[in-house]
């Protein structure tokens, strides 16, 4: 376990597979955050990094390295006691446990959201021609 987290900044360009904070509710203005997330940015302000409170998602992270082989390279913050708060996932390397993450959150974000029936969608997309028949 790790005391001190390096929290270099990059020169890379890196682009995150996916943007909490400009995702929006499909058919509304409302954007998605989620206390307890944070992002880490380079000096031209993309982000490179994300930092996750484990006291709100430690059950979320619990299922993830059951799932999982975290790779030795994760970070964590600690507290005095040694006790884990935070995991840091830089995207370069944990772009795969963040993607699994982030569809996670909006999930339980959405769950309450009403249901379209499969037939309505596939009937929607035949009329855009997204989708043949």
């Amino acid at each position: 376990m790790k005391d001190v987290v390096n929290l270099k900044p990059t020169m890379q360009s890196i682009q995150p597979l996916t943007d909490i904070e400009n995702w929006k509710v499909s058919g509304t203005e409302q954007k998605m955050q989620f206390s307890g997330v944070q992002f880490l940015m380079n000096f031209l302000g993309q982000k490179t990094a994300v930092l996750i409170d484990l006291k709100q998602y430690g059950e979320l992270w619990a299922a993830m390295e059951e799932e999982n082989d975290i790779p030795l390279t994760v970070q964590f913050l600690v507290d005095e006691q040694g006790d884990k708060t935070s995991v840091l996932l830089d995207f370069e390397e944990h772009s795969e446990i963040w993607e699994d993450i982030y569809y996670n959150l909006i999930s339980s974000f959405r769950v309450d959201e009403a249901k379209i029936p499969l037939a309505e969608v596939k009937k929607s997309l035949i009329e855009q021609g997204k989708l043949s028949a």
